[in-house]
């Protein structure tokens, strides 16, 4: 049975603090660790003089754990999820892929489905709005300066880049012993903010407009039907009726949270894992359960995505593969 631990971010909320009260627990400094029964690792909260919060999850699980964000009336505070974890997970309102970047305002409802085994390791970013506003500076009237400012609710999703990852695992890395802690905390947090932004800020999206939970939901369906099968191309009208949403509004809202339109999200997708079927197929066999039938169209598309064909792309994960078996020992 799963452990569920439900909060609410508001005006002077610490996620620490209100853990430790539910679970009995202690804070020590900045830190509580989890309960024996849930697991062993770790939540950590930092606070840096520039107005941005860390909560770091470190934690491996021997249950299933839950956190369950409550809907909220505060609107001024914004989140910024980086997930480092390779395995499926719950985004922020249905089930993706995992290994991601969720950006919005703190009041949405939302539900993260943590399974037990794999390693945890995954950062919030909190902050104001103003926060924000001043640190990237973005144009006045850009898509993504009227977001930050006027939409009372939002949520924007982008992929993880190995950029983040490096930076995101440097500053897991930072502990009490080392030197100029605030100060590496305070630089990597900025990186990735800094990362993240350098995305959104190129993203095809001309107006902004306000985003209710409902909605949210409704796209995250969309998204969750294109992702259940990516040997199919999706059908517009069909993920429409099923999702329950009006087909233009569809279209503009998954435009708005995903950055790029439903057929060029699925293509992304597809080339991704048709990159991750490459580990254990072969390039056929890997085209073909992405729904190729034609080898030299797949392999077209491989290349435009990924920048590199799929067979010398197989061969470098072979040859990486070969150097990290261990020596064979002769007796």
């Amino acid at each position: 049975m799963a452990v569920t631990f439900e909060f609410e971010v508001g005006k002077g909320f610490h996620f620490t603090t209100s853990f430790a009260e539910n679970f009995n627990l202690e804070v020590e400094g900045d830190r509580v660790n989890l309960p024996d029964e849930l697991g062993e690792g770790f939540i950590q909260e930092v606070y840096l003089d520039n107005g941005i919060a860390l909560c770091l999850h470190h934690y491996n699980l021997q249950q299933d754990f839950i956190l369950r964000r409550r809907l909220s009336s505060h609107t001024e505070g914004l989140t910024i999820k980086f997930d480092c974890r390779r395995s499926p997970e719950n985004p922020l309102f249905q089930s993706g892929s995992g290994y991601e970047v969720e950006f919005g305002t703190g009041n949405f409802f939302s539900e993260l489905v943590l399974p037990a085994g794999p390693s945890v390791n995954f950062l919030v970013i909190g902050l104001t709005r103003n926060v924000m506003l001043n640190m990237i500076q973005p144009e006045e009237d850009s898509y993504i300066a009227n977001t930050i400012r006027d939409n009372e609710s939002f949520v924007l999703h982008e992929a993880m880049t190995t950029e983040m990852e490096r930076v995101l695992k440097q500053l897991s890395a930072i502990n009490h012993r080392t030197r100029l802690a605030p100060l590496l905390y305070k630089t990597r947090a900025q990186e990735l903010i800094y990362l993240l932004f350098s995305k959104l800020i190129t993203r095809d999206v001309k107006s902004s407009v306000n985003i209710k939970q409902a909605d949210a939901e409704k796209i995250y369906k969309v998204r969750a039907a294109i992702l259940s099968d990516l040997s199919q191309a999706p059908v517009l009208q069909q993920l429409s009726a099923t999702s329950g949403i009006n087909l233009t509004k569809m279209k503009e809202l998954f435009r708005q949270i995903f950055g790029e339109s439903i057929y060029n999200y699925y293509q992304a997708a597809r080339m991704s894992h048709a990159a991750d079927l490459l580990n254990d197929n072969t390039v056929s066999e890997a085209g073909h359960q992405v729904g190729f039938t034609n080898l030299s169209h797949f392999t077209r598309l491989f290349e435009k995505h990924h920048k590199i064909k799929p067979k010398r792309y197989k061969d470098k994960l072979e040859m990486a593969a070969n150097r990290n078996k261990p020596p064979n020992r002769r007796r």
